[in-house]
């Protein structure tokens, strides 16, 4: 910034600023002009806030790039003071929150991606992954087919395993479409010792509830549920393949890729199947998963094109409450049902 202002914006990948919607307008003198518009909740400046998930409104990405200019800014008597030194400029998106193709959440992990790649790549030299590898590997799963660390060979990366596994915390129920948004805080919670141990007490289901997208995948594009799913291959979350893949070390085989948007939250919905062991704390399954899978398969299917019919894009069915909750509904319901007919063939 001191030593060549000139190259600051050739130099600086600049701000990404999320805003509820803009307009160019000409003023007085000819020169057109910008107008932002942020929240209307009464709050009076965002122009220096990050996105959260109750704002949809702020820096996205260049916090760091917005903490150079204030600095500069505080500073500019003392800059023009130095000679040839010219005001620099600074590159601004300013993308709108109301298109239908703009998720701020998704927006800000695809756009510090590189930060958040080093924070898990130096987490795995730390060793912070160990405990998962071991009980993945104990399970029977070849842990080599998961990501690590930036640029390793994998079909997974380890920071979607723990936003799988964070759907099924204990005494967490709402943070399903939370973790959706963001893998990265999956990956927060999961480093945090305040949690890592509600992570590990899944050691028991833990190889089911990690995979529980590939499996709903696999059986929604199976030729058998495609009988009567004729239209399944022509949903807008779905890609159709070209021929069968088998996931490997799991052997579910599928023609289809299902988006996890929404996989994941019909997969939450399994945790209503969980209870914790009060001698060991470890989290089991009360009921058989897949039993009950094949018996409302078609219950969740309704549900997932139910409401993909009410959003606007499929991206948004992964951060939306009802789905998570018509999904849950369905699995507690089944979950009734089982133990009533497991204590009805107790008492024969």
């Amino acid at each position: 910034m001191e030593k060549n202002p000139r190259a600051f914006h050739v130099k600086n990948r600049g701000i990404t600023f999320v805003c509820s919607a803009f307009d160019i307008a000409p003023n007085n003198s000819g020169v057109r002009q910008l107008n932002i518009h942020l929240e209307k909740d009464g709050d009076s400046d965002f122009i220096d806030q990050e996105l959260t998930d109750a704002r949809k409104v702020g820096i996205a990405d260049g916090g760091h790039t917005f903490a150079v200019i204030s600095n500069t800014m505080d500073r500019l008597d003392e800059l023009k003071a130095m000679e040839e030194w010219t005001e620099p400029f600074v590159r601004v998106r300013f993308p709108t929150s109301e298109a239908a193709y703009v998720v701020p959440e998704e927006m800000v992990e695809a756009l510090n991606t590189s930060t958040q790649v080093k924070d898990h790549t130096m987490d795995e030299y730390r060793n912070e992954f160990q405990p998962v590898k071991d009980i993945l590997s104990k399970a029977g799963f070849d842990i080599s087919n998961i990501s690590f660390r930036e640029n390793d060979a994998g079909t997974w990366d380890i920071r979607e395993i723990l936003q799988r596994l964070g759907c099924f915390l204990k005494d967490k129920p709402g943070l399903g479409p939370h973790l959706y948004r963001s893998r990265q805080k999956a990956l927060k919670m999961y480093v945090d010792p305040k949690t890592r141990e509600d992570f590990l007490a899944l050691e028991r289901v833990m190889a089911d509830v990690a995979f529980l997208p590939e499996y709903i995948e696999s059986q929604f594009s199976s030729k058998e549920n495609m009988k009567t799913r004729n239209r399944f291959g022509g949903l807008r979350v779905v890609d159709a393949l070209d021929a069968d893949y088998t996931y490997p070390s799991l052997g579910y085989k599928t023609r289809h890729r299902l988006d996890l948007a929404a996989t994941l939250p019909l997969a939450g919905a399994f945790r209503e199947l969980l209870q914790t062991d009060p001698k060991t704390g470890k989290q089991f399954w009360v009921v058989d998963w897949k039993e009950a899978f094949k018996r409302t398969a078609d219950e969740l299917y309704r549900a997932l094109t139910s409401n993909l019919a009410s959003v606007s894009s499929g991206s948004n069915l992964g951060s939306d409450p009802a789905y998570w909750t018509t999904a849950a509904n369905v699995i507690l319901r089944i979950k009734s049902e089982m133990l009533q007919e497991r204590i009805l063939a107790a008492s024969q």
